[in-house]
């Protein structure tokens, strides 16, 4: 079995794992009467996108050294 060359840190794949329960959230309030919009889906997934970003700058960081 191959193995990828990508290799991420938990605190990466908790956060993305975020980012796609928040984008869910936001689709469904869009899309559907389940649950309502809420401005607390796109903040929460603007912090996770923020989180990302600075997880893979330290994970570079890292793997430098």
């Amino acid at each position: 079995m191959k193995k990828s060359k990508f290799s991420y840190s938990n605190r990466t794949k908790i956060l993305v794992l975020g980012m796609v329960v928040f984008v869910s959230l936001y689709a469904t309030s869009l899309f559907t009467d389940i649950i309502e919009e809420n401005r607390i889906y796109e903040l929460g997934f603007s912090i996770c996108i923020l989180g990302w970003m600075i997880s893979m700058y330290f994970d570079g960081k890292a793997k430098k050294d």
